[in-house]
């Protein structure tokens, strides 16, 4: 009885915020997308702090992002496909916070994380083995130099129709939404899976681990190093949880790192410990983006499962692929590989000086090319039918709050980077064709020398070919041999 009392006093707060946030401007009748309203205890929006790298470490984290607790409200036309109920720990309701690092730092528009009490299907698949706790609500617009007004609103689709198409083990599910919160409009968002462990996720045995090469690893609780990472990187658990995480487990997990790289940095056999194809396929898809960012790209590392007594029975798998952002950013570079490939921020320069790695590389591709172009088509044809006018519906109402975003339609985004794939796919062809033996090793692209490249602290690439063309601020040079420096440009 205290519950559906609790439910019919919120409801009437919503009611009367709802009306509010009306009389401010939001639509009696909203576009054809699901829509998310949000209100909170308090009325408290969540918020976060900004935290700056120790020396010798890249990237601007967040801090201080607690959650928030409340309720959410989730309908399509009218329909309800989602009502939390008011925030009872484990009961009901729901909690939200800032989520990202950099993003959730400099952005107008916050990503979030959403944690339900209870697991449901946002995405509203139509099978329990979906329903999940944890959710994200991503910025729709991606701020990019290298593309038409500096900006789109769909990598994150091409992102994930690439990642399909290559044949990763798990792609993250998403759909496009308007979040109201608190009576606010917030904008548009990319709904999607959150990367973790999960049966229809990353599915993985409970002796498993899921750990990312992690650029912010300094802003993290827990986290380790292996004898081959630079200083700017370190190891993070996205599976176990931080609070699962005892020193034998990282020990464990340590040790078959260190393995593989003595495997990889000394002439051993790396098919003992990697799933070789795994590591192709995420490569593939990143030289596919000609992406630009070689330190923040989020490159997750997982074992299906664990035996002390038999390490090796399951390999490291790569994976999955997420945050597209850099995707074409560098102009200079698009008819050269990714960024991915040079330096010492990974594996993958080194990777490549092993034979089994690039005819890996070369399967995948051969297997990839005759089906890539179609399957992008396929995938913008989806969205403009699924989203088209509602997209461009939602996108007005965006545009009230950030006038600056979505400036190109849906149709002249989907032409823009069809058109950029089919020149990625004429370059990789020229790039395949001229890999030697052994590959593109640190300093060795097939057709030449590396050049030097520049990034920001947040590890994205400048997309210039000198120091003299950057504006003032610090950087990082990443050189020819695969050294880095940071330095000052006044």
């Amino acid at each position: 009885m205290k519950h559906k009392l609790q439910k019919l006093v919120w409801a009437a707060a919503c009611t009367f915020c709802a009306a509010a946030g009306r009389a401010e401007g939001l639509p009696a009748e909203w576009p054809d997308l699901p829509l998310l309203t949000i209100e909170t205890v308090g009325g408290e929006f969540p918020t976060c702090t900004p935290v700056y790298p120790p020396e010798g470490c890249v990237g601007t984290g967040i801090t201080d992002a607690e959650y928030v607790k409340g309720q959410l409200v989730m309908t399509l036309r009218g329909d309800t496909l989602l009502d939390t109920g008011p925030y009872v720990k484990d009961e009901s309701g729901m909690r939200i916070k800032v989520r990202g690092n950099s993003s959730g730092v400099s952005m107008f528009q916050k990503p979030y994380k959403v944690k339900l009490s209870k697991k449901f299907d946002m995405l509203c698949r139509g099978d329990n083995d979906y329903r999940e706790k944890d959710w994200n609500l991503l910025m729709i617009n991606t701020g990019n130099p290298g593309l038409a007004a500096e900006q789109s609103n769909i990598l994150n689709v091409l992102g994930f129709a690439v990642s399909r198409t290559v044949g990763m083990e798990w792609t993250p599910g998403w759909t496009m939404v308007n979040v109201v919160m608190n009576g606010r409009y917030m904008g548009m968002y990319y709904l999607t899976d959150a990367v973790e462990r999960g049966d229809r996720r990353v599915d993985i045995d409970k002796t498993g681990y899921l750990v990312e090469n992690d650029a912010y690893w300094w802003n993290e609780d827990v986290s380790f190093k292996t004898p081959r990472q630079p200083y700017a990187m370190g190891y993070t658990f996205k599976y176990p949880d931080e609070d699962d995480v005892d020193e034998a487990a990282t020990e464990r997990i340590r040790a078959y790192l260190t393995r593989f790289e003595e495997a990889l940095y000394e002439g051993g056999d790396v098919e003992e410990w990697i799933d070789v194809d795994s590591w192709a396929r995420w490569i593939l898809a990143h030289d596919i983006l000609a992406s630009g960012d070689a330190a923040g790209s989020n490159m997750y590392i997982y074992k299906d499962s664990f035996d002390e007594t038999e390490p090796t029975a399951t390999k490291l798998k790569m994976g999955p692929l997420w945050d597209f952002d850099s995707a074409f950013r560098e102009v200079a570079a698009r008819n050269e590989w990714s960024a991915l490939h040079e330096g010492t921020f990974f594996y993958f320069p080194q990777l490549f000086l092993h034979p089994c790695f690039v005819e890996a590389y070369r399967a995948a591709w051969s297997e990839v090319r005759p089906v890539l172009a179609d399957s992008v088509a396929a995938a913008f044809d989806e969205l403009t039918r699924t989203y088209g006018e509602a997209y461009a519906q939602s996108m007005e109402l965006h545009r009230t709050l950030y006038p600056h975003e979505g400036v190109k339609d849906l149709p002249t985004q989907i032409a823009e980077l069809t058109a950029l794939v089919d020149e990625r796919i004429a370059a990789l062809d020229r790039l395949v064709a001229g890999m030697s033996t052994v590959g593109a090793g640190p300093g060795v692209v097939a057709g030449g020398t590396a050049r030097v490249r520049f990034y920001d602290l947040a590890g994205r690439a400048c997309g210039v070919d000198s120091a003299d063309a950057l504006p003032p601020g610090i950087y990082v040079r990443l050189n020819a041999d695969g050294t880095s420096e940071k330095f000052l440009k006044r």
